[in-house]
């Protein structure tokens, strides 16, 4: 299976599984080729130097002739084999800290694929608000339209002024212009969101509730999860790595050894030809300062992975606790203002719709109850929205989103 399929069944997989919501098709035909490029880009590089770390010196085969001219002139000729042998480089220690940058740079795709799950999840209920927003008032504006047909209805019959049909009409176009305003931002969030789902020019089929499900007693899970996030094991594997570094640079004061074997012809004037053999060993010292230098670089990479590590560490827990109260107070709080405001708001408009029919009551205090009504429904949507953004940004911080 691809990267780019895995992304998309991921994301699928978190949004419908963390809310009664689920994805019609345009989400699922998610395709993020450049973040699968990116990912296998990184984990490959480290795979190669990984393997780079495996390899050893080759032999190497040398021919030489030296020829001198004149009546004592000679002729030498050498081929020999030659072998360099790292007495300090320790190939085994080092392939260990290759093979866990790789498993570092896969933990860093888990930790950009939760930010890539977070980020789809965010632009899916972006769009579902928009698209209730633009509910809540298209309904607004058919309650006025509805007024306006019992404001004629009673002009009609002389007991409406003028005024009052003139001030619906306004109060009309007042509320056409915030629902074209909401219709604007609702293409937005479609294009974003279609722009991580790879179906553009389809229309974005949203199916489910905005208000998210919570369970108010999960915050030990999810602080067992946020433990194990693919960010700080990657820290964890950066710093093993380091430490492998330094494993390796223990005995890099130790030379190069380099051996070389071969044959030797030597031929003179008037003496034939001698053949004979040839033998070198060599020492290569590094210089002191390289090595140290080295070791200081492997000792910050493992202090500095450690650091980062106890410090988004401790981040963590606070954040996940904050964040986790903030969604159950919201989810609470919409909860609340629906079961109170919204239902006393639809009796306000029925009994304000009757009144003014039956000449008990002046427009005013229709408008009034019909403006009351939008917003109530409009506040309703808006925290439900606040509720599903923080739930999500508690499943980031439990690293939510990876397999």
């Amino acid at each position: 299976m691809t990267t780019p399929t895995c992304i998309a069944l991921l994301i699928c997989a978190a949004v419908s599984t963390s809310n009664p919501a689920r994805v019609d098709r345009p989400l699922t035909a998610l395709e993020r080729e450049p973040l699968g490029e990116v990912i296998e880009g990184l984990a490959e590089a480290e795979r190669g130097r990984a393997q780079a770390s495996r390899a050893r010196p080759l032999p190497q085969i040398t021919y030489l002739r030296e020829q001198t001219y004149g009546a004592s002139g000679t002729g030498e000729d050498y081929l020999s084999v030659a072998q360099t042998i790292r007495l300090g480089g320790r190939p085994r220690v080092r392939v260990a800290a290759g093979e866990a940058r790789v498993r570092a740079t896969r933990h860093e795709g888990d930790a950009i694929r939760v930010r890539v799950v977070a980020d789809a999840r965010e632009r899916f209920y972006e769009l579902m608000h928009r698209r209730l927003r633009v509910e809540a008032l298209e309904a607004w504006i058919a309650r006025i339209d509805e007024m306006l047909t019992i404001v004629a209805r009673r002009e009609g019959r002389g007991e409406a002024a003028v005024y009052d049909r003139r001030r619906l009409e306004r109060e009309r176009q007042v509320a056409a212009a915030r629902l074209e305003s909401e219709r604007a931002a609702s293409q937005r969030a479609e294009a974003r969101l279609t722009a991580v789902t790879g179906a553009s020019g389809e229309p974005v089929a949203l199916v489910g509730a905005l208000l998210p499900e919570i369970d108010p007693d999960a915050l030990p899970a999810l602080r067992a999860k946020a433990s194990s996030r693919p960010d700080l094991r990657a820290l964890d594997l950066h710093g093993a790595a380091a430490r492998h570094d330094l494993d390796a640079l223990s005995r890099a004061w130790l030379p190069d050894l380099r051996l070389e074997a071969g044959w030797k012809g030597v031929g003179a004037p008037g003496a034939g030809r001698a053949d004979g053999f040839l033998l070198a060993g060599m020492l290569s010292f590094q210089p002191r300062h390289l090595a140290a230098g080295a070791r200081r670089v492997a000792q910050g990479d493992a202090r500095g992975a450690r650091g980062r590590r106890a410090l988004l560490a401790s981040e963590l827990d606070g954040e996940l606790a904050g964040a986790r109260a903030e969604a159950v107070r919201l989810r609470r709080a919409a909860l609340d203002f629906r079961a109170e405001a919204v239902e006393t708001s639809a009796d306000l408009v029925r009994i304000a719709a009757a009144g003014y029919d039956g000449g008990e009551l002046g427009l005013l205090e229709v408008l009034d109850a019909y403006r009351g009504s939008a917003d109530d429904a409009l506040t309703v949507i808006d925290l439900e929205h606040a509720a599903q953004r923080a739930r999500i940004h508690v499943e980031q911080i439990a690293g939510a989103g990876v397999r």
